[in-house]
């Protein structure tokens, strides 16, 4: 599967842009004092002008009041027209966490503030980037959340109230599936799986879209033994996803485990009577054991195409109007009278045996087509109307409706039906 399908994004966080600024006290630089006062002054050049003064000065670009003050003055920035595009807050957010690192107490409510801003708008920019299939650009920014919220160990919001953690918390957990999204989406299979496995580790985003992305690229890169476990432990997690249990199914069918594929389609399908797609899948499989693609007909293949057969009279009969199960329903009739029908031609004999098993053989065959017969009118009359505008599966599902009625109408004698079939063809 690669879908995307798949997996929609949250919108963007909306963000007060407006920051409280704590001036600091003495300066230890005059270039840092004349940046504070002109940013008082809302005079954002020359607080930029005159930060970038200080931060040139290596005997002042480190000390915690002059990184303070650039950080603050860069995201002022981030609300000027003139400077708004180039992101000014990512140079004011790279100041406020040198100085969380050199110095972790230094103001620390404002240094908190302008922190988890920085988060919120590199996230914002990471969704973006995302949204427009920038998957590297994406990943880079939403590695600065994580950063973000990953400092001193996760500890470093702790003392702020519950609900500002808890916006936090969901910020960084969003950043890491956008993250796994990101790589998973450019086909970096391997890279995405440990991504994927954090994601999923964490209860805020443990979401059954995480599971069918780590299942597919452990698909993807052949470890079947891992992609076994992770789907029994998505199907304990999130025992009713349909798109869950479809993985499980696909599963089986793909590594030939038909046994236990019958067996979870049969619980699936006591679980959930009227889902008709559940019924047909069973069908279809009971089907595939009757007639192995090696020839060999297992001996109990009578119960399991009655089994097959009472499937699809349970999926029809939940959803009537569907023309794949009405045609494949009538496929398995015809197919089996098509069988008797290769024993008929293989009769070369004329003697009273010979034209008793000919007999014998034509009776069943001529019953089995008259069993498939309403199954392949009925998908026939759902396609018709719009025959000269189906396409893909649909299309060729008409053409096979038309090419059995053809047959069956020619060997129950009903000529005028088989021509109209005949024209038909023709226009295929």
């Amino acid at each position: 599967m690669q879908s995307q399908s798949v997996i929609k994004m949250k919108k963007a966080i909306l963000i007060a842009a407006a920051v409280g600024m704590t001036l600091p006290g003495i300066a230890q630089d005059k270039y840092v004092v004349s940046a504070n006062l002109a940013m008082k002054s809302q005079n954002y050049e020359e607080a930029k002008m005159e930060i970038d003064k200080a931060m040139a000065n290596p005997e002042t670009s480190k000390k915690p009041k002059a990184l303070l003050s650039k950080a603050q003055v860069y995201f002022s920035l981030q609300n000027v027209d003139k400077y708004k595009a180039g992101n000014p807050y990512k140079e004011g957010l790279k100041a406020a966490m040198e100085l969380a690192e050199i110095k972790a107490d230094y103001e620390r409510g404002t240094v908190d503030q302008l922190l988890m801003l920085g988060g919120f708008l590199s996230y914002n920019e990471g969704v973006k980037a995302y949204n427009d299939k920038k998957y590297d650009e994406s990943v880079e920014l939403m590695k600065t959340v994580t950063k973000i919220g990953e400092m001193n160990g996760g500890k470093r919001f702790e003392k702020l109230p519950p609900n500002v953690q808890r916006q936090m918390d969901t910020v960084v957990a969003d950043a890491y599936l956008t993250m796994a999204n990101s790589v998973y989406f450019a086909s970096k299979w391997e890279e995405s799986i440990p991504m994927l496995i954090k994601v999923k580790e964490n209860p805020i985003r443990r979401v059954p879209s995480v599971y069918e992305c780590l299942i597919d690229a452990y698909s993807k890169t052949n470890n079947a033994e891992k992609e076994f476990a992770t789907i029994d432990e998505a199907r304990k997690v999130f025992p009713n996803d349909v798109a869950l249990r479809n993985r499980e199914l696909n599963y089986y069918i793909k590594n030939g485990k038909m046994e236990d594929l019958v067996k979870k389609l049969e619980e699936a399908s006591a679980k959930d009577p009227g889902n008709a797609d559940l019924h047909f899948n069973l069908a279809t499989t009971y089907l595939s054991m009757a007639n192995p693609k090696d020839g060999k007909k297992p001996a109990n293949s009578a119960e399991l195409y009655s089994k097959s057969e009472e499937s699809f009279t349970r999926a029809i009969k939940a959803s009537p109007d569907n023309s794949g199960f009405n045609y494949n329903f009538g496929a398995l009739y015809f197919n089996q009278a098509t069988d008797f029908n290769d024993q008929i031609n293989a009769i070369t004999g004329s003697s009273k045996a010979d034209q008793d098993k000919y007999e014998a053989l034509k009776a069943k065959r001529d019953g089995l087509f008259t069993k498939a017969a309403p199954y392949f009118e009925k998908s026939y009359s759902i396609l018709s109307p719009n025959d000269a505008k189906l396409q893909g599966e649909d299309l060729r599902t008409y053409k096979s409706t038309v090419m059995a009625l053809n047959k069956i109408y020619i060997l129950q004698g009903k000529t005028d039906k088989a021509s109209e079939m005949k024209k038909i063809l023709d226009t295929l």
